[in-house]
């Protein structure tokens, strides 16, 4: 019985170079998923900060307090 699968190419013509056994996916595809997982964590940090800040803002208008806007105070020398 023939072990070689009838859609892999013959011993001779296989592929050479340090490519030729690389089963994984290629750096570019690995770079981007970091890239995209990079920018969403990002974003989820500023989105979870606003949400933090709104919720207190909220909190402190509940309980009846009138000024409830967060203080900046100037920057001194």
């Amino acid at each position: 019985m023939n072990d070689q699968r009838p859609w892999s190419l013959p011993p001779d013509e296989q592929p050479q170079g340090p490519r030729a056994h690389a089963g994984g996916p290629p750096a570019i595809a690995i770079a981007l998923l970091l890239g995209a997982l990079a920018i969403a964590l990002v974003g989820g940090y500023f989105l979870v900060m606003k949400l933090v800040d709104m919720s207190r803002t909220e909190d402190c208008l509940l309980s009846g307090r009138r000024n409830c806007a967060p203080v900046e105070l100037p920057m001194t020398r």
